[in-house]
């Protein structure tokens, strides 16, 4: 699978699903394209990953193959530890992304503060329930929004990077809700939608936006 050729050999690995390694000795970063796949539900935990550029999405599906977001990983951040030796979820590339693997049997691990990374996604998750807990759809989305803006304190505008499609599933909304949404944000002057798709946010009021997730 992807993650043992991408972390082992360092090759190309064939396929469109699957991302390719072009790393050395020196640098081990792994590139992929939009949607090009990390890891599956079921493989071997061999790694955990940063994410140097570009964004993640982990998902898992549910039985009827509804796809469920459980987190988004941005750049600096890591994925992949896991509670055992398998997979429980699916990691995906949401844009062209530069991630880096580190072997799980490796000392380098060692050097790595895997309590610090286990607590941070425990805190993501927390708050994606705080958030989904919100029986009000624009609630949901000026909370979501607010988490994306804290990873950019000192910009007011910046790249969620990820889809209408991808908020939706994290959200537990529908597409055409998430939508009907960003305009109320938009109409009350609160953020400014720019990009080919509407991705990039500008904030207008960020004490509004914290108002509205109250």
């Amino acid at each position: 699978m992807f993650q043992d050729q991408a972390i082992g050999k360092y090759a190309t690995v064939p396929g469109r699903h699957h991302g390719t390694a072009s790393a050395t000795s020196r640098d081990q970063s792994i590139k992929l394209s939009a949607d090009e796949t990390i890891y599956s539900e079921g493989e071997h935990a061999f790694a955990i990953y940063q994410v140097e550029d570009g964004a993640v999405r982990i998902y898992r599906l549910t039985s009827n193959g509804q796809r469920h977001i459980l987190s988004f990983c941005g750049k600096g951040e890591w994925f992949g530890l896991e509670n055992g030796n398998v997979r429980t979820d699916f990691a995906e590339a949401i844009c062209e992304t530069r991630v880096r693997p580190v072997r799980a049997n490796q000392d380098a691990v060692v050097s790595i503060d895997l309590l610090h990374i286990a607590l941070t996604n425990l805190a993501k998750a927390q708050c994606k329930q705080l958030i989904i807990s919100e029986q009000s759809a624009l609630k949901r989305l000026a909370a979501f929004v607010q988490e994306m803006a804290d990873r950019h304190p000192e910009d007011p505008e910046f790249d969620m990077m990820m889809s209408r499609s991808d908020i939706a599933d994290y959200l537990g909304l529908t597409v055409e809700t998430v939508a009907r949404s960003f305009t109320k944000l938009r109409e009350k002057r609160i953020l400014r939608l720019a990009g080919k798709s509407q991705r990039i946010v500008r904030l207008l009021d960020r004490d509004a936006l914290v108002a509205l997730t109250v």
